[in-house]
């Protein structure tokens, strides 16, 4: 049986997130896309998703490409088994999460 799912954390972050910056004048640190290639920097929009193949071949992938892709389990899960909690170490599940079911069929 496969049942339509989506995952939602059910904890909120209270991490505190940093920039980086220059420590003689507080300027902030940006990281700038370059291409290896001939060596200019990009737009956001020049930019776009690649599957690496091998060390030197790399695939360009489209958004149409992955919404084109038959994953008929990409927003469901099968349900095989249960285990007792106690069985898991808590250490090893990290973020918690709540499945909710997704779309009129679940």
């Amino acid at each position: 049986m496969t049942i339509p799912i989506k995952v939602v954390p059910a904890t909120e972050s209270h991490a505190i997130s940093f920039r980086q910056v220059h420590t003689e004048d507080g300027g902030r640190i940006r990281y700038r896309k370059i291409c290896e290639l001939d060596g200019r920097q990009l737009q956001d929009d020049e930019i776009g998703k690649g599957y690496e193949v091998s060390k030197d071949t790399i695939v360009a992938v489209t958004d149409e490409d992955l919404a084109e892709m038959p994953l008929p389990t990409a927003k469901a899960i099968e349900i095989v088994a249960f285990v007792p909690a106690a069985s898991i170490d808590p250490v090893r599940i990290g973020t918690s999460y709540y499945l909710q079911p997704d779309g009129q069929v679940a």
